[in-house]
């Protein structure tokens, strides 16, 4: 069985070997920057600080689960840049990526710089299945024991202070219905954004209509549990 665990005090797990991250949301300080805002090497220091868990954490590969760019469509030059300088400084690290909603041209853009990264709809490993989490899993995903999806961008109010937490849940009344052979004991893990300029959303009515897997049932957020980074169980 593939042990899953999280990375204390960083948006960060496990799988096995494989580390896990989601929503880089790489040329998110582009946006800022319109504003006056700026976040001089943004990319680089995630790539940096990515780079560091991923080698404290003795994983052999990272798994990113989508929105990788920030752009939807087509990225601009100081954005292709971004990636470019990202991916840079990961070089010789194997990198599997689920495709978000964000990353539409991904392939070709990160070919065209050189990467020759898989982009897949969801990720299958012994216990896991792990994909972007904008659209529903395939029926051999949902036979696992762990669902693990981003796009949440999950995060609640701590001492005051809204801050990125886990999401952990149970499936729901409709699970057997749309997945006649799903697994009734699988858990669904939504991963907080590993962009440091992104805290999140509370868990509301809009937020569980942003994630398919809660607005139809497949989950439920009835006993859910949600645990900071820190690891304390709100």
């Amino acid at each position: 069985m593939a042990k899953i665990s999280f990375i204390k005090g960083k948006p960060a797990l496990l799988v096995g070997k494989s580390l896990v991250v989601s929503d880089l949301h790489i040329g998110l300080e582009f946006k800022f920057s319109g504003s006056g805002v700026y976040f001089p090497k943004a990319s680089r220091k995630m790539a940096d600080e990515l780079l560091g868990i991923y080698k404290k954490s003795g994983a052999k590969d990272i798994i990113i689960l989508g929105d990788v760019k920030e752009s939807i469509g087509n990225v601009t030059r100081e954005e292709e840049n971004a990636l470019r300088e990202f991916f840079d400084a990961l070089r010789g690290v194997g990198i599997r990526i689920a495709k978000g909603n964000h990353d539409a041209y991904l392939d070709r853009i990160l070919a065209r710089l050189g990467f020759g990264i898989s982009i897949e709809r969801e990720i299958l490993a012994k216990d896991a299945a792990l994909m972007h989490g904008n659209s529903m899993p395939s029926d051999d995903a949902m036979q696992k024991k762990y669902i693990i999806v981003g796009h949440g961008h999950m995060a609640a109010y701590v001492n005051g202070e809204l801050e990125k937490v886990w999401f952990v849940a149970g499936t729901g009344r409709n699970a057997r219905r749309m997945y006649g052979a799903c697994n009734r004991a699988a858990r669904l893990v939504i991963v907080p954004a590993f962009n440091s300029m992104i805290t999140g959303s509370g868990l509301s009515s809009e937020s569980r209509m942003h994630m398919p897997l809660l607005r139809n049932g497949v989950f439920t957020t009835e006993k859910a549990e949600l645990r900071t980074l820190d690891g304390l169980r709100l």
